[in-house]
């Protein structure tokens, strides 16, 4: 038991530091005009595949932590209003609502989501490559769905004026239209991708430290 904590709590830091670099460099977050793709949502479903949900929102944390550091290193136009620089308003209550909301807990749920998919799906699937696919798809859509969703609920009229349109249905068809390259780009390298390393840690791991795994 004591071996398992020690390797776990080891594999847990190896990927919040890949998970740290990933965000502290064009690696991990790609800037667009209006937002970023970003591929750190790849180690956090990969740790949540293989570790399960605690596994899973631990990373996903750390994928919200690196995000919040972002903000104020090189921040983006979600960054800025969430820190209340955009408006000029500075920091109050509200802004830590968004931190909270936005940058934290849709990071914790993309890992939650991965594991608990991919233990259900995974019972059907022996080769265990469709359910790491599907989980993955929705730990990114996890991601994007409610980062957007909770920026339009929390910070609308400062959505409003960053799209220069008005009116709630206005709003979200230019977020969607705005963010879909977004979305599917972080999706397909987010299936092609952890399906693939998924594959290979599993043999790795099954092959190395079998009573590890799980």
């Amino acid at each position: 038991m004591e071996k398992k904590k020690i390797y776990r709590m080891a594999v847990y830091a190896m990927f919040i530091a890949l998970i740290f670099v990933l965000g502290m460099t064009p690696i991990g977050l790609i800037p667009l005009p209006w937002a970023a793709v970003t591929t750190l949502h790849i180690p956090v479903i990969v740790g949540a595949v293989l570790f399960g949900v605690k596994g899973g929102a631990l990373l996903g944390f750390s994928f919200g932590l690196t995000t919040l550091i972002r903000c104020f290193t090189a921040p983006d136009v979600i960054g800025a209003i969430v820190l209340g620089t955009y408006s000029g308003s500075g920091f109050g209550l509200r802004n830590l609502a968004m931190v909270v909301l936005i940058l934290i807990i849709p990071r914790i749920l993309v890992g939650v989501v991965a594991a608990l998919l991919y233990r259900l799906l995974s019972r059907f699937d022996k080769t265990s490559t469709w359910s790491v696919s599907v989980s993955a798809l929705a730990g990114s859509l996890t991601n994007s769905v409610l980062v957007l969703g909770m920026l339009a609920l929390l910070a609308f009229s400062e959505v409003e004026e960053v799209l220069e349109v008005t009116g709630a249905s206005a709003v979200v068809g230019t977020l969607v239209t705005a963010n879909l390259l977004n979305v599917v780009l972080e999706a397909a390298a987010a299936i092609i991708l952890c399906t693939a390393i998924c594959k290979a840690l599993f043999v790795f791991m099954k092959k190395r430290n079998p009573e590890l795994y799980q």
